[in-house]
């Protein structure tokens, strides 16, 4: 068989330039001020810092070689870059992630625009942009969010996937121990391979959420999502309707929990056999239905983060209703993740993490997956501005039927990574 075509750099899906403008020149025009006590963390993001971090503007440039035993086997020569920033102020708080990879067949880029602005004494904006273009499901993760992140699809494919997902949310802190959230997101996921789905919707949300103790919050929570599917007929709303409960049980432990239950109703349209007098009329053994289905599913989230010195260590467990990656239109998935970032002397550090998930589609192309992951990036600092950088990723997956009944993959790579400005300390 021959070498399948090269897959074109995509570009990368950006965010409106509205958005850019403002949260890169409201830390300026913003009035300094006092800022009232806040809540212990909403949702699921870790809230353990004591302090407001600097302001930082980091760019970076690193070369790699490596080997990948994916689609395209054999070793890689790969440069890696990109840009973290961040612009802190007594009332506002803008941070840049962009990560890019090059290599010869293909290109792989990432954005994180995260900002908060403090309106007022009791009124704060929140902006959040996020952005991919990959390959091979690639994509870069970023930290955590409320809104809905679509799944880059399985890397099983060489397909280019583009999503961009724009989030805003407006809190009232209407007392020192309780605030008001309203918010929403739109989300967009391009896939170029034409036998995968594409989706785009919106997401509307609302939370309240009460400290009724120093290191307690109490949430509870609304969102509606809408699903199109552009490659395809058909759609699907999903409503969720949620209780959660964030408590410190230390100085360095947090458990984040998140339960609730999800109403999804969607319609499509799938294969059905036809009855055989009817096939022996038409020719055809085969045709299609329209569909709808209306569910009520189990929605939850576990998260637990400790703090050993400068390490931390992260575990969540979820069951949720999803962008099925293309391969479907949504999917009901089972999610266990551990992170671990730890410094292991004054110039090492060590990041590693381990995933599983479960995929059980609920509409169009019924199909099982099973996917695992595992890896981790060990770095070295050479000089206050270079860095050794050694890098390890497994990948397996596992369907129920077809011809890519199980796929799995390893990369390794290792190179150097050079800080255009000092970095930062371990």
């Amino acid at each position: 068989m021959g070498r399948p075509p090269r897959a074109a750099p995509g570009p990368l899906a950006r965010p409106t330039l509205a958005t850019l403008l403002v949260v890169w020149f409201a830390p300026s025009c913003l009035a300094e001020g006092p800022q009232p006590p806040s809540l212990l963390s909403r949702g699921l993001v870790p809230n353990l810092q004591s302090s407001p971090p600097d302001s930082f503007v980091r760019p970076y440039l690193g070369a790699l070689s490596g080997y990948d035993s994916g689609p395209r086997e054999g070793p890689f020569q790969e440069i890696d870059g990109g840009l973290d920033a961040l612009r802190a102020g007594r009332r506002s708080t803008l941070h840049l992630d962009y990560r890019f990879g090059l290599r010869p067949d293909r290109s792989t880029h990432g954005l994180n625009l995260d900002t908060s602005l403090r309106l007022s004494h009791r009124w704060t904006l929140q902006l959040r942009d996020l952005a991919s273009s990959s390959s091979f499901g690639e994509a870069p993760q970023f930290a955590g969010t409320a809104g809905f992140l679509p799944d880059p699809g399985p890397e099983v494919l060489n397909s280019r996937t583009i999503i961009n997902t724009t989030l805003a949310d407006l809190v009232f802190h209407a007392s020192v121990r309780t605030s008001l959230s309203i918010g929403g997101d739109g989300f967009a996921v391009e896939r170029q391979h034409r036998g995968l789905a594409d989706v785009r919707g919106w997401r509307a949300r609302a939370d309240l959420a009460h400290r009724y103790h120093r290191y307690r919050t109490l949430t509870f929570s609304y969102a509606f999502t809408h699903f199109d599917h552009t490659r395809q007929f058909g759609g699907a709303d999903y409503a969720v309707y949620a209780v959660g409960h964030s408590a410190r049980l230390g100085k360095h432990t947090e458990l984040d929990l998140l339960a609730g239950i999800g109403q999804l109703r969607s319609s499509g349209v799938r294969a059905v056999e036809l009855d055989p007098e009817i096939a022996g009329i038409l020719g055809v053994s085969r045709g299609a239905e329209i569909f709808r289905l209306r569910t009520f599913n189990p929605h939850w989230i576990a998260g637990w983060t400790q703090l050993f010195g400068r390490a931390a260590l992260r575990f969540e467990l979820a069951r949720l209703i999803s962008d099925g990656g293309g391969l479907s239109g949504l999917a009901r998935q089972n999610q266990a993740s551990l992170t671990l970032s730890a410094p292991l002397s004054p110039t090492s550090r060590l990041s590693a993490n381990l995933a599983a998930r479960t995929y059980r589609s609920l509409d169009t192309l019924l199909y099982d997956t099973t996917t695992a992951t595992s890896g981790f990036t060990l770095s070295r600092r050479l000089s206050p501005r270079t860095e050794a950088v050694l890098r390890y990723h497994y990948s397996f997956y596992h369907f129920d039927r077809g011809l890519l009944h199980w796929f799995h993959r390893h990369q390794v790579a290792a190179g150097v990574v050079y800080h255009l400005s000092e970095a930062p300390s371990r």
